[in-house]
């Protein structure tokens, strides 16, 4: 059979399946964009205003140990004339021992930060999910999709459940 042929009778059996399943059911959609529902809930923005606090923290400790590395590397520098070969090599040994320590407390800092902002948000979205569970129940959503994530592009204000969301959560 022809590549034309089999597109046409698979097209004519699609129709008669919808002709002989009826007339669809309604389906009620709406879309909830659920990092400003987050985002402006006050349990979001206590969450944030924490981790904006211990992400500064963090990084003060981070600049005090940028700072001395800097003034460690210029000193090397403006003393190495006058060093010896085995003097020189055991200085730049303790200076590179001091930058992998100073990468490996980086990156435990950002692993902390991670772990931080996962322990505070996800019970956040989790009570959002519920929320949304909970709307779609009572007013009879068929789908509720994510507008910012979901490849959403328009939709009447009318199905935006995003406030209502934030209010969920301030409860």
């Amino acid at each position: 059979m022809s590549k034309k042929l089999l597109s046409a009778l698979a097209v004519a059996a699609l129709a008669l399946f919808f002709f002989l399943a009826g007339p669809a059911e309604a389906q009620v959609i709406g879309v909830i964009d659920m990092q400003k529902a987050v985002d402006d809930s006050k349990a979001g923005k206590s969450a944030k205003n924490k981790l904006k606090a211990k992400h500064e923290s963090l990084q003060k400790g981070l600049q005090a140990k940028e700072t001395e590395l800097e003034k460690k590397e210029n000193d090397l520098k403006n003393q190495a004339a006058a060093m010896n070969q085995e003097a020189l090599e055991k200085r730049r040994n303790d200076f590179l021992k001091d930058v992998q320590t100073y990468r490996e407390q980086a990156q435990r800092a950002s692993d902390e930060m991670q772990k931080a902002l996962g322990d505070a948000m996800s019970p956040l979205y989790e009570k959002a999910k519920k929320a949304a569970a909970n709307l779609a129940s009572e007013r009879g959503f068929t789908v509720i999709l994510e507008a910012s994530e979901g490849g959403v592009i328009f939709a009447q204000s009318s199905v935006d459940l995003t406030s209502e969301i934030t209010k969920a959560l301030d409860k």
